[in-house]
């Protein structure tokens, strides 16, 4: 019970890492009259986890998880840093990232202390490393027992949940829609997840050109609620 009850504790959109003030360009989408309604909101949730979130965060956790599976060294995870950093064009996306690795690996330490997040967040204050939540993410989680399977399906389920939140307060939707699209999509979620290690490696970090503009668009928006 105790892995299941430790992912169920830190995926909660309650953890407070400060997850609810980022909306990854959405809030760009909305001002622009993309992202409009109901229907319009599902088609930029579905198309955030098959062509941005498969691709990246959620690929970059399973990275994280097979250097941590193969006990590979120090230098391997900055290679993946680095790499992570490099793939996040917008530097409101790179500084989000760092942000939400530094605020989860702070409140998990004071949970229960693991030595190897420990060791990354250090890194990250001391500036070695730029910091990643999905990597922070992945660390906690396999430290805690929990399967790649249930991380992974636990990490969409999150982003999912904070992509049609963030839609119910900025289009607005109702919550009901809210919830019917949270709903319709785990299929979606489910598909990905167990698609997500055969990942061909010359695909992972592949760019989602509108996201990235959007999130761009963001940094010099006249008006803003959310920091990204």
């Amino acid at each position: 019970m105790q892995p299941l009850l430790t992912l169920l504790q830190i995926n909660d959109s309650m953890f407070p890492i400060g997850s609810f003030t980022h909306s990854y360009g959405l809030e760009s989408y909305v001002s622009q009259g993309i992202v409009k309604d109901t229907p319009s909101a599902k088609v930029y949730a579905n198309n955030m986890l098959r062509h941005s979130i498969y691709y990246n965060d959620a690929a970059f956790l399973q990275k994280a998880w097979a250097l941590l599976e193969a006990k590979k060294s120090v230098r391997e995870f900055q290679k993946l840093d680095e790499m992570i950093t490099a793939l996040k064009a917008p530097a409101e996306i790179r500084d989000a990232s760092k942000k939400l690795a530094i605020r989860f690996l702070k409140l998990t330490q004071e949970l229960h202390p693991v030595k190897r997040c420990s060791n990354y967040l250090a890194k990250i204050q001391e500036g070695q490393l730029h910091g990643h939540y999905a990597v922070a993410f992945a660390m906690y989680a396999h430290a805690s027992g929990i399967t790649l399977k249930d991380a992974l399906l636990a990490f969409y389920y999150n982003t999912l949940n904070g992509i049609v939140t963030n839609c119910a307060k900025l289009v607005p939707i109702g919550q009901g829609d809210a919830q019917k699209i949270l709903f319709d999509l785990q299929a979606t979620i489910k598909e990905l997840v167990d698609q997500q290690e055969n990942m061909e490696e010359e695909m992972v970090g592949l760019c989602c050109i509108g996201q990235e503009i959007r999130c761009m668009q963001h940094e010099k928006q006249y008006s803003r609620l959310y920091i990204s």
